[in-house]
């Protein structure tokens, strides 16, 4: 039987996500990342959407974005937090993977 919340998800959404993971994935590879995109044919997988440096990743694509997510004025990045939780980090994809790349270079040398 099949899950009525992937049949209520429409063949676009499919796509426009299967788009964000083929896009990570390729932009990792440019910066000399070992990376592959894990979520074949809607298959989920527990530990991600993508595999970049055998670290997993999940892809989550919007329409939109909230605003308070954004980086302001020179900043690089935004650190989040709900009350009682974990803080995260929301920074650019491109200066997230340029980061990897240096600590990758850095461990081999």
């Amino acid at each position: 039987m099949k899950n009525p919340k992937n049949v209520r998800r429409g063949k676009r959404n499919r796509q426009r996500g299967a788009e964000l993971q083929r896009q990570a994935v390729r932009t990792a590879k440019e910066f000399g990342l070992e990376a592959y995109n894990r979520d074949r044919g809607g298959a989920q997988h527990e530990k991600g959407d993508i595999e970049i440096e055998e670290r997993y990743y999940g892809c989550k694509r919007r329409t939109r974005i909230a605003q308070w997510l954004k980086p302001e004025k020179d900043e690089d990045g935004v650190v989040i937090r709900e009350d009682r939780g974990k803080p995260y980090i929301v920074l650019e994809y491109e200066k997230y993977i340029m980061l990897l790349s240096l600590l990758k270079e850095f461990k081999n040398e």
